[in-house]
């Protein structure tokens, strides 16, 4: 009876190992897509997640580096990122359309899509 109880408790001890050869894949999630400032409009809110508990670096950049919209940076989630409109008197024309480029450390980049209209 010992030995049946070894063997049955190897088993489910075997059979409850993680051996998988699942790939989890960690994500960063940035939202919205587009950002549209207005007449007057100072400061939008960007949202930067990742779908992991590590630790986490991002960096906002404006490309191409225009003097209008402020580059930011941070650690970790944040979901009240401030994109700000520093000098619309910079700006060559009535409407700017540039990109931000978010660089999410070990999580690759993506980019939002923003207006400024003076």
């Amino acid at each position: 009876m010992r030995r049946f109880t070894l063997l049955l408790g190897a088993l489910v001890w075997f059979g409850c190992s993680d051996n998988s050869t699942q790939y989890v894949s960690h994500e960063m999630v940035v939202s919205p897509r587009s950002l549209v400032f207005q007449h007057g409009d100072t400061v939008k809110t960007l949202s930067i997640t990742h779908t992991c508990t590590c630790p986490f670096n991002w960096s906002v950049v404006v490309t191409p580096p225009n003097g209008v919209l402020k580059d930011t940076s941070g650690y970790m989630d944040n979901v009240a990122v401030p994109v700000r409109v520093i000098d619309r008197s910079k700006m060559s024309g009535d409407t700017l359309q540039t990109l931000i480029v978010v660089n999410g450390q070990y999580y690759g980049t993506d980019t939002v899509a923003v207006t400024v209209i003076k």
